[in-house]
């Protein structure tokens, strides 16, 4: 028998400290727990679409980010959001720093954050709409 992966059950970030990441990843992005947190733990679990986002205190935080060959930073992690410019603008009010907002012709509208421990994440839009691409052409 062959294996077969069905999807993304769980991944994993370190943090230097599990109640700040707790409290910027459930306040900014609203991401809900999936398993009580207390805090102390050394970790915390919140829930993704399903998909467990583990915050793992850690006492080495690496980068999570990388440059591609182009110069620009891309991100490990990219997460999808309803009605992306409604968050965007209620980010940028509330003093979150972001990217631009940016738009790639197939791909949608996106712009990039970073978390407390510097890891940058994508906010993506989904899949764009017939009158996004021909706003956008």
């Amino acid at each position: 028998m062959s294996t077969f992966v069905r999807h993304f059950a769980v991944i994993q970030v370190p943090v230097k400290n599990v109640e700040v990441s707790v409290k910027w990843y459930r306040e900014v992005l609203g991401i809900p727990f999936t398993f009580e947190y207390t805090p102390g733990d050394y970790e915390a679990w919140l829930n993704v679409g399903g998909v467990g986002l583990g915050l793992v205190q850690s006492p080495n935080v690496p980068c999570l980010d990388f440059t591609n060959m182009a110069g620009q930073v891309q991100p490990i992690i990219s997460l999808q959001v309803d009605q992306i410019h409604a968050v965007y603008e209620e980010l940028r009010s509330k003093g979150i720093e972001t990217s631009e907002m940016s738009y790639k012709k197939s791909g949608g509208y996106s712009f990039t954050l970073r978390d407390p421990d510097g890891h940058i994440t994508n906010l993506w839009g989904g899949w764009p709409s017939a009158e996004d691409e021909e706003a956008n052409s």
